[in-house]
């Protein structure tokens, strides 16, 4: 293990660095302030990934925990696996949990929560350990969780977002692309479709598929989804649904005309033309070009499902161009306000599903009352739309700092998270 404190990632001073080793994986956690009891944020499996990604993620965790409205500093993990993700929920939570020992054993606050390549099913084995429970969250219902992924908390966030744009810059919009059809991107495209919008392409690991007229069937794929994952994919490059055209080339859907694009998978997706190299060399080997890709796709909004997928510079293109863009922290907290409602009762969660059921329609109703919030504070404000964000946060931030301090010494982390969420729900 590997511990670096008060380190410099990419210009930006971070207070912890864990790095640890697992055969030819290697897990990191960058934590990004100590300010409160606890730090939360995701951990995801990926093929590359290096100290750049995870302190551009934890950096914005820190934001986004803020903007949401909750007592908690940010960190985030990345476990890079160049050999290949490992192949079975039990070879992943192996690795998760001996990360997160060690991670432990230096920030006795850090709370793990799930990310891409790592749902509920990963989270709630690890949770089994004793030593582990309290530093997880994200879990099945059957082991004290609200099953964000599979309820799709993030989406129903991200689609609340886009409704309240949409609505405050009366800009109908009828065509949406998603990228990353999976626990944020599948339920986004479900809510869009309810809403009638037309889903033109969707993308995950296996290809896309492309609606070249009309839309995707998006009841069906949903359903393909729920029951198989990223392995319905798979089968579509021999037999894809009626009104879709199958591709290996999943980058295909960033030439898709679409008014609405979803990125919902990495990060580094779209830089501008003297970024893209940089990008792919140290995030994201297939980011693309931001203007050829408002050239080729027509897109009006961009509600961000993924954590970072644009460069600062990316954005501000867009938005000098009139593109609604939707930054990452401000609009896809649903998952992470699920994930602290979890946390903080947990007890009571394993001990009712009634109670489960009352914790899940208070979480979907503060997370729209959080989101729909800040999208209306964002387009109030005066700057960039990075600038916006970056105020927004800072405010909650310090203001939460306050009522942390007002707590007396000592008080349990638990209790102070109930009490701010209790806030929340009576605002």
């Amino acid at each position: 293990m590997q511990v670096h404190r008060d380190i410099d990632i990419g210009g930006e001073s971070f207070a912890l660095l864990v790095e640890t080793r697992h055969g030819s994986i290697t897990a990191r956690t960058a934590v990004h302030r100590q300010g409160f009891l606890r730090r939360i944020g995701g951990a995801r499996f990926v093929r590359k990934g290096d100290v750049a990604e995870v302190g551009h993620l934890a950096s914005g965790m820190i934001r986004e925990r803020a903007a949401a409205g909750l007592p908690a500093d940010g960190e985030k993990s990345v476990i890079s696996c160049p050999d290949g993700l490992p192949a079975t929920v039990e070879q992943r939570a192996e690795v998760l949990a001996a990360h997160a020992r060690q991670v432990r054993d230096v920030d006795a606050g850090v709370i793990f929560g799930p990310d891409m390549n790592n749902g509920e099913d990963v989270m709630s084995l690890v949770s089994e350990h004793d030593d582990l429970r309290d530093h997880m969250t994200g879990l099945s219902g059957d082991h004290g969780g609200l099953s964000i992924d599979t309820r799709g908390y993030t989406a129903f966030g991200l689609i609340a977002a886009a409704k309240a744009a949409r609505l405050l810059r009366s800009e109908p919009l009828h065509t949406a692309s998603i990228q990353g059809f999976g626990a944020v991107g599948a339920h986004s495209g479900k809510l869009l479709y309810d809403m009638g919008v037309a889903i033109r392409a969707v993308s995950a690991a296996h290809g896309a598929l492309v609606a070249d007229d009309g839309a995707l069937p998006l009841p069906e794929l949903f359903q393909a989804w729920q029951e198989a994952g990223d392995a319905a994919f798979a089968r579509y490059a021999t037999e894809a649904p009626n009104g879709a055209r199958f591709t290996t080339d999943r980058d295909e859907l960033l030439s898709t005309p679409a008014e609405i694009f979803i990125p919902a998978a990495r990060t580094g997706v779209l830089a501008m033309p003297d970024e893209v190299a940089r990008v792919r060399e140290i995030e994201n080997p297939s980011c693309r070009d931001v203007t050829r890709f408002l050239e080729d796709t027509g897109v009006r909004m961009v509600a961000q499902g993924a954590n970072h997928p644009l460069t600062t510079a990316a954005e501000e293109f867009l938005e000098a161009q009139g593109v609604i863009v939707l930054p990452d922290y401000i609009v896809n907290c649903g998952g992470l306000v699920g994930c602290y409602f979890e946390w903080a009762y947990r007890d009571e969660l394993l001990q009712s599903a009634a109670k489960r059921e009352e914790m899940h329609a208070l979480a979907l109703r503060v997370i729209q009352r959080i989101v729909e919030r800040n999208v209306e504070a964002l387009f109030a404000g005066e700057g960039t739309i990075r600038e916006r964000s970056h105020r927004l946060a800072q405010t909650h931030r310090e203001r939460l700092l306050a009522r942390c301090a007002a707590f007396p010494p000592g008080t349990d982390s638990h209790e102070i998270a109930r009490a701010c969420l209790e806030e929340l729900c009576a605002e």
